[in-house]
């Protein structure tokens, strides 16, 4: 009951940030969004920052898991690539609300040790996620071996973390990031 309560607290923190940003965040706010008393979000979280922190792992964590689900559907692992990258640019409330929070979570980072410990760390992860399915299209002969799995998976990220920034703030129309993307993933994978 416990943990169930916590999970749902955390759920309801990341969709104040995703709505309200970070600044916004008011531990009232949050215990109304969870339809919990302020007493009781205390019970839980010892600080707001602790409530943040942890609302931004628990969003992670899901993320995770839904793409690990998507991908065990897709066998072919050049395909697996451009999913992987290329649902971050999908037009879902889930993926903008991800980048809200990913956006707000990297402004704290550049304050915040703790905070920037996490971030950087999920960040090392989501590159090497896609050098790690580079290099399984590397050994299944569907990408030269030759090149550098962890400079191309940098490359392709940052790229997409860029048109993801873009299409967050609406500087650049969704269907145009996707078909910049689509491009470069041609260059980059072929076919």
């Amino acid at each position: 009951m416990g943990d169930d309560r916590r999970g749902e607290i955390l759920t309801a923190a990341a969709r104040v940030i995703a709505r309200d940003g970070v600044d916004g965040l008011r531990m009232a706010a949050v215990a109304r969004e969870a339809g919990v008393s302020s007493a009781l979000l205390h019970y839980y979280f010892d600080t707001r920052e602790e409530l943040i922190r942890l609302a931004f792992d628990l969003h992670d964590r899901r993320a995770a898991v839904a793409t690990e689900a998507r991908l065990a559907l897709i066998a072919d692992p050049v395909e697996r690539i451009r999913d992987q990258l290329g649902h971050q640019l999908d037009d879902d409330p889930e993926v903008r609300d991800g980048w809200v929070i990913w956006a707000e979570m990297q402004r704290l980072a550049l304050f915040d040790a703790a905070i920037r410990a996490s971030v950087v760390e999920r960040s090392l992860r989501w590159v090497g996620a896609i050098a790690e399915l580079i290099g399984e299209a590397q050994a299944a002969g569907r990408l030269p071996a030759e090149r550098d799995a962890a400079e191309l998976a940098l490359r392709l990220t940052a790229f997409v973390d860029g048109l993801g920034e873009h299409v967050l703030i609406d500087s650049v129309p969704r269907a145009e990031a996707q078909r910049l993307l689509a491009a470069v993933l041609v260059e980059e994978l072929g076919a």
